[in-house]
């Protein structure tokens, strides 16, 4: 079920706040928190990849947003991962150029499916989300969430950082 976020005036991500980074095949991989923009004090851990050819403050890049309730798609051991949606939103995201490389190459996915991998541990072991003062915050983007099949906008967020 798709939940519609109703409040705007909360950022999705406030990339200034982060627990862990860095930069691997052109990818700058990012373990944030995700607001729940419906209640104010609700926040959980989430990796955020970025192309790392695009700047961030000038708005040129969309973040890719894994959040920690749906990290356990992306194990690539045992029976816990779910390899198939992977593979598909991989191929959306480089298809739509959020993420460099090419959706036709097996290497370049499975560059992409190893980075995500290799960032679990670090995100299952975050803490909670820090207080923070949203005072002195800019907008740098937009998150839009749209149903393929009706092209209807399930879900649109502000996305922020401190300056």
């Amino acid at each position: 079920m798709t939940r519609l976020i109703t409040n705007l005036d909360r950022p999705a991500i406030d990339l200034s706040k982060r627990h862990f980074e860095g930069e691997r095949h052109g990818i700058v991989y990012i373990g944030t928190w995700l607001n729940d923009t419906d209640h104010p004090t609700r926040s959980e851990p989430c990796l955020v990849l970025l192309h790392a050819a695009r700047p961030v403050r000038a708005g040129r890049t969309v973040p890719v947003i894994i959040p920690l309730s749906e990290c356990w798609r992306w194990a690539a051991h045992g029976d816990v991962g779910d390899p198939e949606h992977c593979a598909d939103q991989i191929s959306e995201w480089l298809r739509a150029g959020y993420l460099p490389g090419n959706p036709a190459s097996l290497r370049d996915m499975l560059g992409i499916m190893d980075l995500i991998n290799s960032r679990l541990p670090d995100l299952i072991s975050m803490p909670p989300k820090p207080a923070s003062d949203m005072s002195n915050a800019a907008a740098i983007g937009e998150i839009r969430a749209i149903d393929r099949e009706t092209g209807r906008v399930i879900t649109e967020q502000e996305v922020k950082i401190h300056v």
